[in-house]
């Protein structure tokens, strides 16, 4: 016979209509460090369908790309005693202090798309972006014979892109006939990485090739491109917004980017930290699928991002 105490433990957990809901209420926060961008809607969609399905109260915080909004907001989710943190940190580095805080209070912290550097986490959930770099230096490899004059714009704050550079650079050593000659680091937001380019195409007027590790520095490079009637330079990117992919399929300088997947990270983030309430082990890093996106299989993913952004 079961003792009581595991009867007790047993009867945490409730089965109802085959998905698993807990007999106290569960909370999750979800903290991200912006909200604006598809990527993230479509990350934050996901989240929101498996709290709904798992019957969970998810509350989501935005920090509107500041770091001080970002530990406001996860202290703040730590009063309320939430029982899991999911976390998208606006700045790698800069979030192991309060990381370190949820620790000390035994609120697991599962990390989406950008990890923390500097505290443990529970899991990380997201794309292997070092091979994310890899693909695109093997496409541009392809496409270019070998040879040609690269500039790569960058983002030198999270762990994502610097992971994709990495992979990135890897393959590139291994092409001595593709010249870099440029590299700048605000790729965060458009207008930063279009002024980057600019000056980029000023200073290497031989350039003919651009990779950005995100949406908003290959779209920045495409303003540039666009803005200097450069219609002879090939743009890489990272990522299948609505702009990226409409970019792609009309045949623009942006030839191809490497998609992930968003809805899926946020919807398993959800669930891992489920997993982890009960006690169950979970990986230390749990991989999420990517691909190659070209003009030849834009629209299918065209299809697919529009279900992400369906309210």
């Amino acid at each position: 016979m079961k003792s009581f105490k595991n009867l007790i433990a047993a009867s945490a957990l409730v089965i109802a209509g085959g998905a698993s809901a807990f007999a106290a209420p569960v909370t999750i926060g979800f903290s991200f460090g912006q909200s604006v961008h598809p990527f993230f809607i479509a990350m934050e969609k996901g989240a929101r369908d498996a709290a709904k399905e798992n019957n969970v109260e998810l509350i989501v915080t935005s920090a509107n790309y500041k770091v001080e909004n970002q530990v406001a907001n996860i202290e703040n989710l730590m009063v309320k005693k939430v029982d899991a943190l999911l976390l998208n940190p606006v700045d790698s580095k800069a979030l192991a202090t309060v990381v370190a805080k949820a620790n000390q209070k035994k609120i697991p912290v599962i990390t989406v798309d950008i990890s923390v550097m500097g505290a443990p986490t529970s899991a990380h959930i997201a794309s292997d972006n070092v091979e994310i770099g890899r693909m695109a230096a093997r496409y541009i490899v392809q496409q270019t014979g070998g040879k040609a004059t690269l500039g790569f714009i960058g983002v030198e704050t999270v762990s994502s892109t610097l992971d994709r550079a990495k992979g990135f650079f890897e393959i590139m050593d291994q092409n001595p006939g593709i010249k870099i000659v440029a590299k700048y680091g605000n790729g965060m937001e458009r207008e930063p990485a279009m002024n980057d380019t600019e000056n980029m195409l000023t200073a290497h007027p031989d350039v003919n090739v651009i990779y950005g590790v995100n949406e908003s520095s290959a779209l920045g490079a495409l303003g540039a491109v666009r803005s200097k009637n450069r219609n002879d330079i090939l743009i890489v990117g990272v990522d299948t917004t609505p702009d990226m992919l409409a970019a792609i399929k009309a045949k623009t300088a942006v030839k191809a980017t490497i998609a992930q997947d968003p809805y899926l990270m946020g919807k398993t983030a959800v669930e891992t930290a489920l997993k982890i309430i009960k006690g169950e082990s979970v990986p230390a890093v749990i991989p999420v699928k990517t691909d190659l996106v070209n003009a030849e299989n834009a629209q299918s993913y065209i299809t697919r991002d529009a279900q992400y952004y369906k309210k």
